[in-house]
């Protein structure tokens, strides 16, 4: 693939998600399309992490080895986390995420690959000590689950005891970001994905809008 070719479609694909995401938004907050719309949150994950890997730079069989870790490692943590409730707390999965195996859905482990993918390929080119940048992807995980949280309970996501997201959730997501990050910088993956930030900032994005509108709406 060329470099202008390449360039043109990572533009294309950030527009995209910009129109793709503010369709979701207006659909979710429309009280007579929100069930359907929800019930295409999997169809969107799916969608989005494709888009996302196919502008990855180089493949190495290592890349995908490690990327299935974290996605199998995320998926067998929320099991435990929802079997026990002693890793993020309590909680328990509703119907929005689709298919579940052992109350959980198969579609989690691929978000947090997603997530721990954007960030990363993010603080790739930072010019900062690894430790630092580290850190930094970690705290962005941790942003990201702090606006998300409120606008899954809303949407049938997931739900917490009482209501209340604990203090337990975030220290979980920002140590368990850490190790995901960690393996990918031990196994030397280079990104080189200029979608990635697309997809995480109009995410975020996303989800502050949902947090105010949905309260509105």
């Amino acid at each position: 693939m060329g470099i202008l070719k390449k360039t043109r479609l990572e533009k294309f694909a950030g527009y995209f998600f910009v129109l793709y995401y503010l369709v979701g938004l207006v659909g979710l907050i429309l009280p007579f399309t929100r069930d359907m719309f929800i019930s295409l949150m999997p169809l969107t994950l799916l969608l989005s992490t494709a888009i996302l890997l196919f502008f990855h730079g180089r493949w190495r069989s290592t890349d995908a080895i490690v990327l299935l870790f974290i996605a199998l490692t995320g998926y067998l943590i929320e099991v435990l986390g929802v079997l026990t409730g002693h890793v993020f707390g309590i909680y328990w999965y509703g119907n929005a995420l689709g298919f579940q195996l052992f109350n959980t859905p198969l579609i989690i482990g691929l978000n947090w690959m997603m997530l721990a993918y954007c960030v990363f390929a993010i603080m790739e080119s930072a010019k900062l000590f690894w430790p630092l940048k580290a850190l930094t992807a970690a705290i962005l995980m941790v942003a990201y689950d702090f606006v998300m949280e409120p606008v899954a309970m809303q949407l049938d996501m997931w739900d917490w005891a009482g209501g209340v997201v604990p203090m337990q959730n975030y220290q979980a997501w920002f140590i368990i970001s850490l190790v995901f990050l960690s393996a990918m910088h031990l196994a030397k993956v280079k990104t080189n994905n200029r979608v990635a930030p697309w997809l995480f900032g109009v995410q975020f994005a996303f989800f502050v809008a949902l947090n105010v509108l949905l309260r509105v709406s």
